[in-house]
C-alpha cells in the first residue's frame, strides 16, 4: 500500500494527513493534529500508517449482512485448497451454533459464541475441531474480506474434559468369527482393515491395480468419500503409500478375485456402501464397543506391541508421529503380557550378574 503524508499548520499547531488509494482506488485521507512541533507530527505518521493498514476492506455491497452461514459457504467455495470432508467440517461447526448461524457476521458477539458453545454435546475433539474452523472463518472475516474488524473468538476458552475412552482392540477370537461372515467382500474388507490398517474410505476405493502380488503389497492412491461416493485423492502426502501385507491376505484377495468376474472400473468393491454397511453391522452386532474403525487400531497397536518403531507405524497408517502418538499408543493386554515378559528377563540377568561378582 503506497502512501504520501503531508504536514501543514492549522490554528497554531502542526497537522498531519496520511492520505492512501483504497481497494477500490478511491483516495481516502486519515489525520491527526495539535502537535506542538512538526517533528512531533512526524513522530506520529508511523502509528497512522500502521493503522491505516490494520483497517478492514471496505465490504463489497453483495456482502453487507451476510450471515455467518452463508459466509461459511463462500469462504469454503472460494478455498480450493480444502478437501470435501473439511468443507463439511465447516459446514457442521457453524451449524452447530444454532441461530447464532443466521445471524450477520458483523453483528455476532463473544457473548454469542459463548453462550452457543456451551450447548455443545460432542467430545473434546470434535470441539476443538469445530472451534478451529470458527477461528479460521472469523479471521477471514476480519482479513480479506472486511467484514469485521475484531475476532470474538480470541479470549473463548474451550472447557477442558477430561474423558477416559476406552480403545478397544478386535480380538483374534473376535477376528475368526468376523471371517466366517457369509458375505465374501465384507469378510475381505475386515481382512483389509486388521492386516493393512486402512481406513473405511482406503479400503472402499481399492482397485485391482493398487495390489502388486509379487512384493506382496497394496499401494494407497485414494479414498471414497462416504457422502457421495466419489473417489478422491487422499487429504495429505502421507496418504499416499504402500503396505506390504501377509500370506493370508494375499490367499484370500486372490481367492476373492477368481471368484467373481472383474468390475469394469477394476473396483476390489463394486458396491462399497453395501459392503460397508453389512461389515459395519457384523462387528457391532459382535460387540456394539466396536466399529470398523477398530481394524485400523488393532493393526497399529499390534505393530507398536511387536517393537516396530513409530515412525515405521506411522507411515504404514499414512499418519504423522504425533497422531500416532495421541491416538494409538497406550497399554493393551497384549503389551502388558509382552512388557511383562521383556522386564523379567531383564531384571533376571542383571540379578544373576551381580550374584556372579559377589
Amino acid at each position: 500500500m503506497r502512501t504520501t503524508t503531508t504536514y501543514r499548520q492549522k490554528d497554531g499547531s502542526w497537522q498531519i494527513i496520511v492520505s492512501w488509494k483504497d481497494a477500490n482506488g478511491k483516495w481516502r485521507q486519515k489525520s491527526k493534529q495539535g502537535f506542538v512541533k512538526k517533528s512531533d507530527a512526524k513522530e506520529a505518521e508511523a502509528e497512522l500508517i500502521a493503522q491505516i493498514k490494520k483497517a478492514p476492506r471496505p465490504v463489497e455491497h453483495h456482502l453487507e449482512g451476510i450471515t455467518l452461514e452463508d459466509f461459511c459457504e463462500l469462504y469454503t467455495k472460494v478455498k480450493r485448497s480444502i478437501t470435501e470432508n473439511t468443507k463439511t467440517n465447516y459446514k457442521y461447526a457453524v451449524k452447530s451454533l444454532r441461530i447464532v448461524a443466521k445471524r450477520p457476521v458483523h453483528m455476532i458477539t463473544y457473548a454469542d459464541l459463548v453462550n452457543a458453545i456451551s450447548g455443545w454435546n460432542m467430545t473434546p475433539q470434535t470441539q476443538k475441531q469445530y472451534f478451529s474452523k470458527l477461528r479460521i472463518l472469523f479471521r477471514a472475516a476480519i482479513k480479506p474480506y472486511g467484514l469485521r474488524s475484531d475476532d470474538p473468538t480470541v479470549d473463548i476458552e474451550l472447557p477442558k474434559v477430561r474423558q477416559k475412552t476406552e480403545r478397544r482392540t478386535v480380538t483374534e477370537e473376535q477376528l475368526t468369527v468376523l471371517l466366517q461372515h457369509p458375505r465374501q467382500d465384507v469378510v475381505l474388507a475386515i481382512a483389509i482393515g486388521y492386516y493393512a490398517g486402512l481406513r473405511r474410505g482406503e479400503i472402499l476405493a481399492l482397485q485391482w491395480t493398487d495390489v502388486d502380488w509379487s512384493a506382496p503389497a497394496i499401494t494407497v492412491e485414494r479414498q471414497l468419500d462416504s457422502r457421495d461416493g466419489t473417489i478422491h485423492s487422499p487429504k495429505s502426502r502421507n496418504g499416499y503409500r504402500t503396505i506390504p501385507i501377509p500370506q493370508a491376505l494375499v490367499t484370500m484377495l486372490k481367492e476373492y478375485h477368481n471368484s467373481r468376474p472383474l468390475d469394469i472400473n477394476r473396483r476390489v468393491f463394486p458396491h462399497p456402501h453395501s459392503t460397508y454397511f453389512y461389515m459395519q453391522r457384523a462387528i457391532r452386532r459382535l460387540d456394539p464397543a466396536l466399529s470398523p474403525h477398530r481394524l485400523r487400531h488393532t493393526y497399529a497397536t499390534t505393530l507398536l506391541a511387536r517393537g516396530i518403531d513409530i515412525r515405521t507405524v506411522a507411515a504404514l497408517l499414512g499418519d504423522d508421529v504425533k497422531t500416532v502418538i495421541g491416538t494409538y499408543i497406550h497399554y493393551s493386554d497384549d503389551m502388558r503380557q509382552a512388557a511383562a515378559q521383556d522386564i523379567q528377563k531383564i531384571f533376571e540377568k542383571n540379578f544373576c550378574r551381580n550374584l556372579l561378582t559377589k
